[in-house]
C-alpha cells in the first residue's frame, strides 16, 4: 500500500524521484553546486569533435573520473565552427554530444554543457549574439528533460567587445531562450574579463530567476601559472623555473576568495570555480603546492570547482600513459582512490 502511494505521489510531481537521464526534476542552485563539488574540464581540444574522428575519450575515462573522486565534468564546446549558414547545428556533431551527455549520466556525473566560442564572440558582439541564441536555441530544448544533472553554461570568458555593460545586455536574451524550454534548471554565468572575479560585481542577474549559478576563474599570478605558455605575451613566455608557495602568496589567494565569497553571500549566488591549473612548464612541486591550495580554498568556502583540464594541457589524465598524472590528482582530491590503486 505504501508503495502505490509513493508511486502515486510521484506522478502527481508531490515527491522527486531520482534523477535519471531521462526526467527532469528541479534543484536548488546551491544544492546543484554542492552536489558538483569535485569537477575537472573535458574533451574541448580533442579530435573527437571533428568529422569522422574518432578521439581518445571512451566510457572507461568518465568511469576513471567518477571513480577517483570527481562528480562533475565540465564539456568544453566549440559550437560555432560545426554551424551551417542558417547557424543550424551539425546532427552530427549534436550526436556527438548526446553520447558526452549519456555516457556522463551513466556514470553519476554532473554535465556543464559549456559553450566555449569565446574569442568568437569578444570579436564582434552582434555576431555573438546571433550565433549565440542560435546555439541555445537547439541544445537546450534537446536536452530539456534530461536529469537536472545537466546544467547549461552561456558562455565561457567574455571580453574584448562583450565588456560589462554590452554582456548584461546581451546575457538575458539567451537566458530567455534558454527559459522557453527549460524554466528551472540551472544556469551558469560569469562576469567579463575572462570571467575574473573582479568583475562578479558588474554582473546584473535577475532577481527573480533563482536557478543561476555564478562563476569565477582563478590563474593568479598569471606569471606563474602560464610562464612557458605559447598563447601568453612573450613576457610570459619567455619564463621559466618561477616557484610559488610563500605565506604573502598562500595569503592573497585567501583574500582573493574571501572577496568572492563575500559576493556570493551578499547576494545569494553559489560559486563554481570554473577554471584554474597551472602550466605543465612551471616546476611541478610548485604546481602541487599551487593546485593545492587553490583547491582547498575554493573548498572552505563552499565553492564547487572544475579543474582545467583533463587532457591536452595542464593536464590531470596521461593518454600517452593511459594513467592519471598522479602529483596533480593528489593535488586535487587527496584521498582519491586512483592514488592507491583502488578500481
Amino acid at each position: 500500500m505504501l508503495r502505490l502511494i509513493l508511486a502515486a505521489l510521484m506522478v502527481l510531481g508531490l515527491l522527486a524521484g531520482p534523477a535519471t537521464a531521462g526526467s527532469f526534476t528541479p534543484i536548488s542552485a546551491e544544492d546543484q553546486t554542492t552536489r558538483m563539488g569535485r569537477g575537472v574540464n573535458i574533451i574541448g581540444y580533442d579530435p573527437y569533435w571533428q568529422d569522422g574522428g574518432k578521439g581518445n575519450y571512451e566510457d572507461r575515462h568518465f568511469k576513471a573520473i567518477k571513480d577517483a573522486g570527481f562528480s562533475t565534468v565540465r564539456v568544453v564546446l566549440f559550437t560555432f565552427p560545426h554551424m551551417d549558414a542558417q547557424n543550424q547545428i551539425s546532427e552530427t556533431w549534436l550526436k556527438k554530444l548526446d553520447w558526452v551527455v549519456d555516457t556522463a549520466l551513466k556514470h553519476d556525473l554532473n554535465v556543464i554543457l559549456d559553450e566555449h566560442d569565446f574569442t568568437d564572440c569578444s570579436r564582434d558582439a552582434a555576431v555573438c549574439e546571433t550565433k549565440l541564441t542560435a546555439v541555445w536555441r537547439q541544445i537546450a530544448p534537446r536536452y530539456q528533460d534530461r536529469s537536472n544533472r545537466v546544467i547549461f553554461e552561456i558562455l565561457n570568458e567574455p571580453h574584448d567587445k562583450l565588456d560589462a555593460a554590452t554582456w548584461n545586455a546581451l546575457f538575458p536574451k539567451v537566458l530567455a531562450v534558454i527559459r522557453a524550454t527549460n524554466p528551472q534548471r540551472n544556469v551558469i554565468l560569469g562576469g567579463t574579463q575572462w570571467n575574473s572575479r573582479n568583475t562578479l560585481k558588474d554582473l546584473k542577474l535577475p532577481d527573480n530567476d533563482l536557478h543561476l549559478i555564478a562563476t569565477f576563474h582563478y590563474y593568479d599570478p598569471f606569471n606563474f601559472t602560464h610562464q612557458g605558455a605559447s598563447w601568453a605575451p612573450p613576457e610570459i613566455t619567455a619564463l621559466k623555473g618561477l616557484t610559488w608557495g610563500s605565506d604573502a602568496q598562500r595569503a592573497q589567494i585567501d583574500a582573493d576568495f574571501d572577496a568572492v565569497k563575500a559576493w556570493s553571500d551578499a547576494n545569494k549566488r553559489p560559486i563554481l570555480l570554473g577554471e584554474f591549473g597551472a602550466y605543465d612548464k612551471a616546476p611541478l612541486e610548485s604546481r602541487i603546492v599551487w593546485t593545492d591550495a587553490v583547491t582547498r580554498a575554493a573548498e572552505k568556502r563552499g565553492f564547487a570547482w572544475t579543474y582545467w583540464q583533463f587532457s591536452s594541457d595542464f593536464i590531470v589524465w596521461d593518454f600517452a600513459n593511459d594513467d592519471w598524472n598522479r602529483p596533480i590528482l593528489g593535488a586535487l582530491i587527496p584521498d582519491s582512490p586512483a592514488l592507491s590503486g583502488k578500481p
